[in-house]
């Protein structure tokens, strides 16, 4: 059963994957405002490359870029037409960002997969839709997490059976029948705790409980985790059965109810009994 702060660090998680899914950088949100103003004044089909005027459009070299600029500069510098100031403010940032090498790779890739939307509302750019590379990162991550989860459950286990084997050697050196009979000892963990009875009977230590029961101190019930008590296997079945899971499960306890008949007919199978006898 998960615990009451399960489904919280669930949640944790699931926005940390978000928070990283659709976290963009400052050169790519100037990319995206770019390309945006190029949308909004030339059209939809406008691009960098198509805005230079390049003859190679996408096939241009760096070194080519560069020449177009120098052409470009001579016909809209704002020295000569102060109108051209913005135009010649968005070719000169533009072309810095295509002969950069990094920072091409990046407006080629949105380019060919397609550009986030703006939406001051909802914080910025997003994506109307998760491209794959989200998806991988998305995977990656939960993967990620499942295997760092597994690692810390069986540090915590092994530290637990650690302490456990620690604390019965203790009670064990303690034995003055050396594990041949059986002997009495009184624990206790602080000086505000109560004394624990604990009983060694030939080598195996016991916790006397207030009802004289006995409860072995062990490691051998102490299972070792696996990948089903990871986030793995356990987040989606949270999500299951806190969502489609519970009207499933409704339906079918529902179905599996013995159908008891109505009151009448209960009543006339009586009458019919008692006739018979």
């Amino acid at each position: 059963m998960l615990s009451s702060s399960r489904p919280v660090t669930y949640a944790l998680f699931l926005s940390l994957f978000a928070a990283v899914a659709y976290c963009f950088t400052r050169d790519e949100i100037e990319i995206f405002q770019l390309q945006q103003e190029l949308h909004t004044k030339y059209g939809s089909n406008m691009d960098f490359y198509q805005f230079l005027k390049l003859p190679k459009l996408k096939q241009s070299t760096s070194a080519e870029i560069t020449k177009n600029f120098k052409k470009l500069a001579k016909k809209y510098h704002p020295d000569k037409n102060p109108k051209y100031r913005k135009l010649y403010e968005r070719i000169n940032l533009i072309t810095k960002l295509l002969s950069d090498e990094g920072h091409r790779k990046t407006y080629d890739y949105y380019l060919k997969n397609g550009f986030p939307k703006y939406d001051y509302k909802k914080g910025g750019f997003f994506f109307n839709r998760v491209t794959p590379s989200v998806w991988f990162t998305f995977f990656f991550l939960y993967v990620l997490a499942g295997v760092i989860h597994l690692v810390l459950l069986k540090l915590h286990n092994n530290a637990n059976k650690k302490r456990i084997e620690n604390f019965v050697a203790k009670v064990r050196e303690q034995d003055t029948t050396n594990s041949l009979g059986e002997s009495k000892l009184v624990f206790k963990e602080s000086e505000d705790s109560e004394d624990k009875q604990l009983l060694v009977r030939f080598g195996e230590v016991f916790v006397i409980q207030p009802d004289e029961s006995l409860a072995k101190i062990s490691t051998d019930d102490i299972i070792d985790p696996g990948i089903n008590d990871t986030l793995l296997v356990k987040l989606p079945k949270w999500i299951w059965n806190k969502t489609l899971g519970k009207f499933i499960n409704i339906g079918t306890s529902k179905s599996q109810q013995p159908n008891k008949g109505s009151p009448n007919k209960n009543k006339r199978n009586s009458k019919i009994n008692s006739k018979a006898q």
